[in-house]
């Protein structure tokens, strides 16, 4: 008796998990959740795109990580273990993600969008921060969220 299977892996998308959120009453079951749709996926997946806001809120200090998530974070670095290409996006709450993703996890960051090719269709991939917003107050306001001077400012304030 011969067994073929189709080895055919899919590419999945997530975005806005918001994981740390005040406004989700169970945070901890969230990311819990999370973690057990990656883990269901994890044998189909050859790759897994975040789109923003995995996080309500990320800034990478030198050497501060942000409290919890470190179930996300274990289950993330066992999918690129397993060679699952999980690409992250920034969205404007996680803007200030550095290179912890890509050196403690295997995660390829992206802090532009990006058109890409998969299975023979074309994808505009981005969180959609600004995509078409022409208002001055946004452009001002996200022109200081990303200015490296007013980071390297925010930076000096203890995370506690």
């Amino acid at each position: 008796m011969l067994n073929v299977q189709c080895s055919m892996k899919k590419t999945y998308f997530i975005s806005d998990a918001h994981l740390g959120s005040r406004a989700i009453p169970t945070p901890r079951e969230q990311e819990k959740h999370l973690c057990r749709f990656l883990d269901e996926i994890k044998t189909q997946a050859e790759s897994i795109y975040i789109l923003g806001e995995l996080f309500d809120f990320w800034f990478e200090y030198k050497n501060v990580v942000p409290k919890g998530y470190t179930r996300l974070l274990g289950k993330l670095s066992e999918l690129t273990d397993m060679g699952v290409a999980v690409h992250l996006f920034t969205g404007n709450h996680d803007i200030w993600c550095k290179d912890y993703f890509t050196q403690e996890c295997g995660i390829i960051m992206h802090h532009q969008p990006e058109t890409i090719q998969i299975a023979g269709k074309t994808f505009f991939l981005a969180h959609g921060d600004g995509l078409g917003d022409e208002s001055k107050s946004f452009r001002f306001l996200r022109s200081i969220f990303h200015n490296r001077l007013c980071q390297w400012a925010f930076r000096w304030l203890h995370p506690d």
